[in-house]
């Protein structure tokens, strides 16, 4: 089986991708993924038996609306001439396509006239995502578009996968039927995500961010919080290994605030090497917005991956995260209090016990996750495939998966 994976995203950096392109080449298939360039990385490479092709160079800097649409404009045209390229010369059995926009669902336009399956990936929801990075009101005319855009992506894809239980419901409420869509839970790889060996801190006790510097994701609010954590750990540093729009101002607020190297900033890297800074942390914390409704809904990835490496998680209580880990699993703030996210470190920090137990809990609750991913992905596509080629007894794709 041919299998092409789109993202304008950094496939090295890209879990979610990785997962699925790795867990259709190790059964034998051949799989191309069409992906973003960071700077210094090849145009083409093989990395575990998956072939990536980095089509456009990106700098996660787009701050406005024009510059954005432009950049994504000029990848959707050169994904669709690399797909249609590759697939006239050896076709492809099925694409899938993982926005950000919907829109490059349509990069895979000349596969499907010739009937290739296409699946989309929401991992986001375009209209409430740019809502919240462009301060879209919800009632605008670019946000009735937004979401035209996003009907007509979903009509054009045969199947679309869906992030998250609260998303899932809006997409079948305003954009599909429910039949063409499955919700697929993330749950990291425990063969990459996974407890490891513990260098020596010395003395040092290290709070990580890992993500995106956008203003939902609410890491000024931990930057700001952190005089008064460093007032009770001494020893505190946070490391934050992220890029965003955000990036100058957080940088700036945390030269504002004196902070100094005791709060550093970081590019991101590759997830081998991220998993090892992660695995080799003393608590995350997951800052989000529960006010903003993209940072409400949107599930973080990291809580699970910084689960499945053993370290406790500090998050703020928000709608999407409150619905599948409870106060035994992380340890919850109230989202924007800055006093409470104080509290609810040094309490990590202080309590060796309630770290253990949280880790403990926390590493049970997903230690069949990724297994379950896998299988409803491979289900998904064979049955897909099986449809294209007719053969009718081949069980239908089911309408919605819920881990």
């Amino acid at each position: 089986m041919r299998v092409c994976l789109v993202a304008r995203r950094f496939y090295e950096c890209n879990t979610h991708m990785q997962q699925f392109a790795e867990a259709l080449a190790s059964r034998g298939d051949i799989i191309d993924v069409i992906a973003a360039r960071r700077r210094g990385s090849p145009a083409y490479e093989v990395c575990n038996g998956v072939n990536i092709f980095r089509i456009q160079y990106r700098d996660v800097d787009e701050c406005g609306r024009f510059v954005y649409l432009f950049k994504i404009l000029q990848f959707l045209i050169r994904a669709a001439m690399c797909i249609a390229g590759r697939h006239l010369r050896s076709s492809y059995d099925l694409i899938h396509v993982q926005p950000i926009p919907d829109v490059l669902v349509f990069s895979a336009l000349i596969p499907k006239l010739f009937g290739v399956p296409v699946i989309l990936d929401l991992r986001d929801l375009v209209p409430e995502l740019w809502g919240s990075k462009f301060n879209v009101a919800d009632k605008s005319v670019l946000f009735k578009l937004l979401r035209l855009a996003e009907r007509c992506s979903v009509a054009f894809a045969n199947h679309v996968i869906v992030a998250n239980p609260i998303w899932y419901e809006r997409v079948v409420s305003r954009s599909a039927e429910r039949s063409k869509c499955s919700m697929i839970w993330y749950s990291p790889d425990p063969t990459v995500f996974h407890p490891g060996s513990r260098l020596h801190s010395n003395g040092r006790f290290v709070i990580m961010y890992p993500g995106t510097l956008s203003w939902h994701q609410g890491v000024d609010i931990l930057i700001r919080a952190f005089p008064k954590i460093r007032a009770a750990i001494p020893q505190a540093e946070v490391h934050i290994y992220a890029e965003g729009t955000a990036r100058k101002a957080l940088e700036d607020l945390t030269e504002l605030l004196c902070l100094g190297k005791a709060i550093q900033f970081f590019d991101i890297v590759p997830t081998a090497v991220l998993v090892d800074r992660m695995a080799n942390c003393d608590v995350a914390v997951v800052p989000k917005r529960a006010s903003d409704s993209f940072g409400n809904e949107a599930a973080s990835t990291k809580i699970s991956e910084f689960m499945a490496v053993g370290v406790p998680v500090v998050a703020s209580r928000t709608e999407i995260e409150s619905r599948f880990f409870d106060d035994s699993e992380l340890c919850y703030f109230r989202s924007e209090d800055e006093e409470d996210l104080v509290r609810a470190v040094v309490t990590v920090h202080s309590d060796p016990e309630l770290t253990a137990r949280l880790s403990a809990n926390a590493t049970e609750k997903i230690r069949n996750g990724a297994h379950d991913l896998r299988q409803q992905y491979l289900e998904l596509v064979d049955c897909l495939v099986a449809q294209k080629r007719g053969r009718s007894h081949q069980p239908q794709v089911s309408a919605r998966t819920v881990r």
